[in-house]
Parts: structure tokens; C-alpha cells; sequence
């Protein structure tokens, strides 16, 4: 075990298996054809609009990764296998996207409900509540794309982790019925991603006067 192991440094590996994945999700999200769902109306009486298409992306995105198994280009089990790498390059990569929404709400001029700054002078409060509402990204709506792909990275960290165990030979019970119920829980959630438009988590914050009802 090297010392880059032990301290979890990102290797540029990981830092290329992460860019890829949101990448994927990215072009995938605005490509493939999607159930165009309305949000709750805005405090300006705006209603923002999502992209449902979370499963369609999963199931293209799992063959092509098993296609790409096949073909050697990559494998199963470099997620368990890299599990710290992608854990801190994913924790730099958190770190550095709130620092820029929080620089990019701070210096918004934008007065729309979703994007106009809601700044109390507090960094420790605005930092964790963020300045903005619902801050975008390239037309990308980040609180759902970033939902997104927790829950999708959810299933491919699993599925790496059943593949080292099938490949180590320490398949047990437990692990089965694991995959099994996380499968469900995860396919549960995307079949009725449209949904999720209307939880706490996309439309609402826990700032007082923030909500976006009306």
C-alpha cells in the first residue's frame, strides 16, 4: 500500500473517472429525450422547468460501461478499487463548486427568485444555506443535476463493489440482498424523478422566507 493510498490523494484517475461521470450526465440530461416537467411557482411568479430523463440516462449508461468492460477499455472494479482517490477528489471537487456558487451569488445582480442573492453578511450561514436560490449551470439546474448523480453513483459505487466481490470470490448473502434493496430504492427514485421537483431539497431551503411557495 503506497502513500498516496494511505493520505487518499486524488490520482489524475479519479479525477478523470468523476469528470467523465458528470460529463456523461451533463450531455446526457440535455440529449436524450425527457419528460419536461414544471417546478412550483417562484415568488416572482416564474416556474422553472426540468429534464426528467435520470432513468433513460442510468440504463444507457450501465451497457455502455459494460460494453467498455468487455472491450478492456476499463473496469469494474476501479471504483472499489480507487474508493479513497474518488472519495477526496470528490470532496475537492464539492469544496470548490460551493466556494464558486458562493462567489457567483455573492456577486449576482440577477432579481429573479432563483438567482438573485440572499446574503446576510454571515459566511458560515450564507455558505451553508448558499446565496442563491436555484443556481444553473450552462442551462444545468445544479441542485437536481447534483441530486442526480448521487443517486446514480450510488448504484455504479455498489455495482463495483458486488464486481471485487464476484472477482474475489466473497459473495455473500448479505451483499445480495444489499444490491438488491438499494437497487430498488434507486430505481424507486427514478422512476418517479419527476417527482422530486416539488421536495424539499430542489424547491425549497430552510431559511426563513426563502421557500419558493409563494
Amino acid at each position: 500500500m503506497d502513500l498516496d493510498y494511505l493520505l487518499a490523494i486524488p490520482s489524475w484517475n479519479s479525477v478523470g473517472i468523476l469528470v467523465t461521470f458528470f460529463t456523461y450526465l451533463a450531455i446526457a440530461g440535455s440529449l436524450i429525450p425527457a419528460k419536461l416537467v414544471p417546478g412550483v411557482t417562484l415568488q416572482d411568479g416564474s416556474r422553472l422547468h426540468y429534464r426528467c430523463n435520470g432513468l433513460l440516462s442510468m440504463l444507457l449508461l450501465a451497457p455502455l460501461l459494460g460494453v467498455g468492460a468487455k472491450m478492456g477499455l476499463l473496469s469494474l472494479t476501479v471504483i472499489s478499487e480507487r474508493g479513497l482517490e474518488l472519495l477526496s477528489a470528490t470532496f475537492i471537487f464539492s469544496f470548490l463548486v460551493a466556494l464558486a456558487l458562493y462567489a457567483a451569488g455573492c456577486k449576482s445582480r440577477n432579481q429573479s427568485s432563483s438567482l438573485k442573492p440572499y446574503v446576510t453578511g454571515n459566511l458560515i450561514h450564507d455558505w451553508w444555506f448558499g446565496a442563491q436560490l436555484n443556481p444553473s449551470f450552462l442551462g444545468i439546474d445544479l441542485k437536481f443535476f447534483f441530486v442526480r448523480s448521487g443517486m446514480m453513483g450510488w448504484l455504479f459505487i455498489n455495482l463495483s463493489v458486488l464486481a471485487k466481490t464476484i472477482q474475489s470470490a466473497t459473495l455473500s448473502h448479505s451483499m445480495i440482498l444489499y444490491q438488491i434493496f438499494c437497487l430498488i430504492y434507486i430505481l424507486d427514485y427514478f422512476y418517479y424523478e419527476e417527482y422530486m421537483t416539488s421536495t424539499a431539497k430542489i424547491f425549497y431551503t430552510l431559511r426563513p422566507g426563502l421557500s419558493q411557495s409563494p
